[in-house]
């Protein structure tokens, strides 16, 4: 029978010491994202194909209403949750009863995605990030840990540049950790004045600073001859804002970075920009890179990776590898191997359009990936647009005649250009799931968004950006992009007649698709995928389970409002349970499934 040792991916062995049996017997628990590896896996076959259909509602614990992108953890016995309020609960994970409630308090309301943990000599802490605070929690009594940097918290603000008050930074995404290091990593402004964004670890002990990596090099570092002279003391972001991965065993961590400030006109920023739009591994202990490599370059169309890499093992020509897989906006899977870097699958360099905007000089060329094919649509014909009745087809071909389009297309000044995929991306911060197979399961949008660039009427003289910056506050840059639309026809009908969204398992053994069915992706949540071969998923208001064999739906529940992050799937006193949150306007909660006793 398998077994999962779940302290590994707290960083400390002697956290619970669990090994939990699959099936039945002990509790499994679930960690941010199914484990250290981020790859959304339980290893639980009790719910199977045969008896999902049998699902029902377990326990439910409601909120008030508000918006809600938290993922539940589960460690012996008791859910830790994230509240529609930003406030931290523990629940018994059997029975949904509340055991306590942390409320911080803080003004704001940026998303909570998630949650880790640390074990202090056998004490269980949560790491906790809300807003700029970073917060060590005594799993016991709730009660910030009085000895962790200022009675409890650090100010992620700070250690930064300059005063922690001139910088902005969340943090949205859950910290990683790795022996007694807290890896931390934040959402920072899309225009400028943004803060950089590096990659620190810090004593979780004390909160102390241990190791930074500057994602914006500093003179002397490797790629500062990529940015303009001196960035690292004005430019921002460059942030791996969707978390972290750590290897263990090796002692790396990974992190996908978003774009550069300013996001959508880089005339104030030339060059390739080493280190934004980027998959990097460094050392755990030091913050050195190891390797590293660009997405995008010179990113103009906000393509940022949206989730952690995920680390699992393939076979390839009869040889077990372990890699790290990483996706981004523009759709693409990239497959590396783990510990040199070396893409899997042959990535080519190729020819895109110049910008028309001036001052702005795009990349000649991009990477592309020539296998697996992206997960959504890079690109739209006339033949692609609505047939839905002759008059949405002649409104759709008129607008689509007048727009910039194609792969990679710069946004043009003063003309709608179509963005594809989305700003939404190809796969949003639910991120992807995978089996221990080498297959890898994945929500896409598949549709446009559209935009122009246009002198920025805001900058007059005296004007002033106030800072801290909202996420995507005004742009102070010559040129400014006329916001995230979607491309819609009259009375909001789609313009294009293919599926909105799709749901995907790609076998990264081979490269190839197992299979792509239509899909409607109402959230940001990912899958969660079992050993018994189950896809667990939010959408459309429900929770859904499929076959993983083959992408049929096998079972559905509707769920009090929108669904939030992806379910966490766990096993307490050898009942197997899939909970997840359900937030909106109306009734919101975390709601839990098991089989009937």
């Amino acid at each position: 029978m398998k077994q999962w040792v779940a302290a590994g991916f707290l960083g400390a062995a002697s956290l619970l010491g669990i090994a939990a049996a699959s099936g039945a017997g002990p509790d499994v628990n679930w960690l941010y994202n199914g484990g250290f590896n981020n790859d959304h896996y339980a290893p639980l076959s009790q719910i199977t194909p045969a008896n999902v259909a049998s699902l029902k509602e377990a326990w439910r614990y409601p909120m008030p209403a508000g918006g809600l992108q938290a993922q539940p953890m589960m460690i012996g016995r008791t859910l830790y949750v994230v509240t529609t309020q930003r406030a931290l609960a523990a629940l018994d994970a059997a029975t949904g009863a509340q055991k306590w409630l942390f409320d911080p308090k803080l003004p704001g309301l940026q998303p909570i995605r998630g949650l880790t943990s640390w074990s202090d000599n056998g004490k269980l802490r949560i790491v906790f990030g809300n807003q700029n605070f970073l917060y060590l929690i005594d799993a016991e009594t709730g009660q910030p840990v009085p000895t962790f940097g200022d009675n409890g918290r650090i100010d992620a603000r700070a250690n930064l540049r300059g005063p922690a008050e001139n910088n902005a930074i969340y943090l949205t995404s859950p910290i990683s950790v790795y022996k007694d290091l807290l890896i931390v990593n934040g959402r920072e402004a899309e225009n400028s004045p943004a803060s950089p964004g590096d990659v620190r670890a810090f004593d979780a002990h004390t909160g102390k600073l241990v190791w930074t990596f500057h994602t914006i090099p500093h003179p002397g570092e490797e790629g500062v001859e990529t940015w303009p002279a001196n960035a690292y003391m004005t430019q921002g972001a460059a942030n791996a804002w969707s978390g972290s991965s750590v290897d263990t065993a090796r002692g790396i961590v990974f992190v996908n970075t978003g774009s550069a400030a300013d996001d959508f006109y880089g005339g104030n920023r030339p060059g390739n920009l080493r280190f934004a739009n980027s998959t990097i591994a460094l050392d755990a202990n030091t913050g050195k890179r190891i390797w590293d490599f660009q997405q995008v370059h010179h990113d103009i169309w906000d393509s940022d990776s949206t989730s952690p890499p995920i680390l699992m093992t393939i076979t390839r020509n009869g040889r077990r590898q372990d890699v790290t897989v990483a996706t981004n906006k523009q759709s693409f899977i990239y497959v590396f191997d783990r510990t040199t870097g070396r893409p899997v699958y042959p990535i080519e360099e190729k020819p895109f359009p110049k910008s028309n905007v001036p001052g702005e000089v795009t990349s000649p060329t991009q990477p592309i990936p020539t296998l697996p094919k992206p997960l959504s649509r890079r690109s739209f014909t006339e033949a692609d647009l609505t047939t839905t009745s002759p008059e949405a087809n002649a409104e759709a071909r008129a607008a689509f005649a007048q727009m910039c389009k194609g792969e990679f297309q710069p946004i043009c000044l003063n003309q709608d250009t179509l963005v594809t995929p989305g700003f939404g991306g190809g796969n949003e911060w639910g991120g992807m799931a995978a089996d221990h197979n080498g297959v890898i399961y994945a929500a896409v949008q598949n549709t446009s968004s559209m935009t122009r660039l246009e002198p920025n009427p805001r900058l007059v003289p005296g004007y002033q950006d106030r800072f801290p910056a909202d996420q995507n506050g005004y742009p102070t840059t010559q040129y400014s992009f006329t916001g995230y639309g979607g491309w819609r026809l009259k009375g909001g009908a789609q313009p294009f007649s293919q599926p909105i969204a799709t749901l995907n398992a790609v076998d990264l053994n081979t490269g190839q698709y197992r299979w792509t069915i239509p899909f409607n992706l109402a959230s940001n949540g990912g899958p969660a995928v079992t050993e018994s071969g189950l896809l667990f998923i939010g959408a459309s208001g429900s929770l859904q389970a499929f076959d993983t064999r083959d992408g049929k739906l096998l079972f559905e529940s509707k769920l009090p409002a929108t669904a939030g992050l992806t379910p966490a799937v766990y096993m307490v006193d050898g009942k197997e349970y899939v909970a997840l949150a359900s937030a909106g306007r109306g009734d919101s909660a975390y709601v839990a499934y098991a089989l009937p006793n």
